[in-house]
């Protein structure tokens, strides 16, 4: 376990990331990642310091959500107002995104009103296209693509359980979307052997360009990253197991073709299943988590499971990513 900070001297904030666009987990380096860990690790264990209270007075973040949310909404929301900024939440459909005005005539028109811009949408593209069209940092609030800024408050999460992130042996189980593709590309960056324990019908959808970057990362870095469709046998030598929603219809209501392929009983996580992995391996979930379907209730609320500080870390992610980038 990692030990606290509690009380350790406010860290100096660098301006390296001021402005910064971070469309997906890519766009950081090795040295921005370790920057932003160490500053949400700060904020964290530092929740009343006074010292970055009035660090965004002033400025402004828009949420625009395609789908509902709840600890990606309130996370962002709290980071920012921790940091004296203020919150402008707008469900896409309320907007007139909801009546057919494209993403780029919507970032261009929401960039003369806000300081910095949070995005879950439908499309990666989408993302890409509002980095194009805005001046303002633009954070990925989930697309099929990344769910980076969630990523980093997991990785908080694994590192405050563990200690330490390089040479840890992680499994990710759950759907192949934001999160499974932003760990293909930010483990090997960081030390961390990968195993995808993902349904057969999840490993036919995973993105083959962003797969193929995880891999020649991963080479250069000589760590493992794989895809196995056998739970129980992915858990062999796991120090950790990062879950999220096994069914897409039930996080944001449209059901994908590969999700009616799915065996749940097989890819529920079940003492049993833990049990293959090491010893001392630790549980958690992104959440939403579907009791009986991504886990059982013995493992989502037993000893293993880290699933309420993983939602904690997840706030502070947020907040170091917002006090680094916002100008």
């Amino acid at each position: 376990m990692a030990e606290s900070l509690a009380g350790a001297p406010a860290p100096k904030i660098s301006d390296k990331m001021r402005g910064k666009q971070i469309p997906h987990i890519g766009v950081l380096s090795r040295e921005e990642l370790d920057e932003v860990i160490s500053l949400g690790e700060w904020f964290r264990d530092n929740r009343y310091d006074p010292t970055y209270m009035d660090l965004l007075r002033g400025r402004v973040q828009c949420l625009l959500f395609v789908y509902e949310s709840t600890r990606t909404r309130l996370g962002f929301s709290t980071a920012m107002a921790q940091l004296g900024g203020s919150n402008v939440y707008m469900a896409a459909k309320d907007t007139q995104m909801g009546r057919g005005e494209s993403i780029v005539d919507t970032a261009r028109a929401i960039d003369q009103y806000i300081d910095v811009f949070a995005g879950r949408l439908w499309k990666h593209e989408d993302i890409e296209l509002a980095c194009e069209n805005m001046h303002v940092p633009v954070l990925n609030a989930c697309t099929p693509l990344d769910h980076s800024t969630h990523v980093i408050g997991e990785l908080m999460a694994i590192k405050q359980a563990k200690g330490k992130l390089e040479g840890l042996n992680l499994v990710y189980t759950g759907m192949a979307r934001g999160i499974l593709h932003t760990f293909i590309r930010v483990c090997p960056v960081l030390g961390i052997n990968l195993v995808l324990a993902i349904p057969e019908s999840y490993a036919e959808t995973v993105n083959e360009e962003v797969l193929a970057e995880g891999k020649a990362k991963a080479e250069k870095a000589n760590t493992r990253l794989e895809i196995c469709t056998n739970l129980k046998k992915a858990m062999e030598g796991i120090d950790f197991v990062q879950a999220s929603t096994l069914m897409r219809s039930m996080l944001a209501g449209e059901q994908s073709p590969e999700e009616k392929r799915v065996e749940i009983p097989e890819w529920t996580v079940t003492d049993e299943v833990l049990d293959c992995a090491k010893s001392d391996v630790v549980y958690s979930h992104s959440g939403p988590a579907h009791r009986g379907i991504c886990a059982t209730n013995e493992v989502m609320d037993g000893q293993r499971s880290i699933i309420q500080q993983e939602a904690n870390n997840a706030i502070y992610s947020k907040k170091a990513l917002l006090a680094l980038t916002v100008r």
